[in-house]
């Protein structure tokens, strides 16, 4: 065999360091449990950021970040509104408050078993009321991030703040008929649309790491009942790349359903979460069935991106105020330029274009006062 040149074997060693240089690829953090094994406290910070933003009956204002955390989901219920975030990597709680610009009280509902499949890593765990009963779908894993799989959690009650029990996990993979390899999935949700009940969430094609959005239909609540399908490239557009680099592969993930009249949104989170580059993306459902190839349409630029002075955004839910006249986006936003996942929580209000596309403007600045969510009831 001819041996390859050194001048060759050199350009071959930087194009690889510059790939790398330019596509950092870390493992997700996962803050250590306590010395118990029960869920960690939610951070300090959100005591002194409530603190700051509880300005009594007179206050008209707030400032974002309102909370420390992740990964926010936001349900309102019989006036309430009810929380999730990452918050602790052994358990899952949820605040209950009377605004979507305040998280209000924390309450654990489910703490993971000391050890097994569904012991560490709890991500973006997500509240739904299904067919009379509570249910929270979350991303668990072993302690080893590629054993990641979605579960399903049951209330014990109505009440969204009772106890929940482990009731399955979602078989995610291509073999329905078998379950054989269930594949990695995180940032599960619910979609109905015409009677029928979806899952949706971001999942690796096989054992590598490169994310993409997948649907799949429900039998049930804590039941998925056909073979996944892949919604979209991840890569059709520069912006969804890691770093926004041409040298980086894709990445889809936090899918989420926003609706207007009839028209369908799924807005998801694209590029790295751990970068400044992290940014939210828009398919809008033009067919009939949602499993369809082709069912679904990207839009071609982001509908939510970082500024300088506000990075990292992503994760996104959506709410109404307390009146019901305007619409709100909840997301996290990075705390600083480095590479990493420390994150907090913001809330502001959005719009529609005359067409009736969502129009989320820009990420406001942390500390920028803001109207409290309307409340003319």
């Amino acid at each position: 065999m001819k041996s390859l040149s050194p001048a060759l074997v050199s350009a071959v060693l930087l194009a690889v360091l510059f790939f790398a240089a330019a596509c950092p690829r870390q493992g997700k953090p996962a803050a250590p449990p306590d010395a118990s094994g029960a869920a960690a406290p939610v951070p300090t910070r959100n005591e002194k950021l409530e603190t700051r933003n509880s300005g009594g009956a007179a206050a008209t204002t707030f400032t974002n970040p309102i909370a420390a955390g992740a990964d926010p989901w936001v349900i309102r219920h019989n006036g309430k509104y009810y929380w999730t975030l990452t918050d602790t990597p052994r358990g899952i709680a949820i605040w209950c408050s009377d605004s979507p610009a305040a998280p209000g009280t924390r309450k654990v509902v489910w703490h993971a078993p000391k050890k097994g499949p569904r012991s560490r890593e709890i991500w973006a765990p997500e509240l739904h009321h299904l067919d009379g009963r509570w249910y929270i779908y979350a991303a668990a894993d072993n302690g080893n991030n590629a054993t990641h799989r979605m579960i399903v959690l049951q209330s014990a009650t109505d009440d969204p703040l009772s106890a929940y029990t482990y009731k399955a996990t979602l078989y995610t993979g291509d073999h329905i008929d078998t379950q054989e390899q269930n594949r990695w999935a995180v940032d599960g949700t619910v979609f109905t649309h015409d009677g029928k009940r979806y899952f949706i969430w971001s999942g690796w094609e096989d054992d590598r790491d490169r994310q993409y959005l997948y649907i799949a239909p429900m039998s049930n609540p804590w039941t998925i009942s056909g073979n996944r399908v892949r919604l979209c490239a991840d890569d059709d557009y520069p912006w969804e790349r890691l770093a926004d680099s041409p040298q980086c592969y894709g990445l889809n993930e936090a899918p989420e359903i926003l609706r207007r009249g009839d028209r369908v949104f799924l807005v998801y989170s694209a590029s790295g979460s751990w970068q400044t580059t992290y940014k939210m993306g828009l398919l809008e459902l033009t067919g009939p069935d949602p499993l369809a190839p082709g069912a679904w349409r990207k839009h071609p630029a982001p509908v939510f991106a970082p500024t300088q002075t506000t990075f990292g955004v992503g994760h996104a839910s959506f709410t109404k105020s307390p009146d019901g006249t305007q619409d709100w986006i909840i997301y996290h936003a990075k705390q600083d330029r480095k590479d990493g996942w420390g994150r907090v929580i913001h809330a502001q209000p959005f719009t529609w274009t005359k067409d009736g596309f969502p129009d989320f403007g820009t990420p406001v600045a942390a500390d920028k006062p803001l109207p409290l969510p309307s409340d003319k009831r």
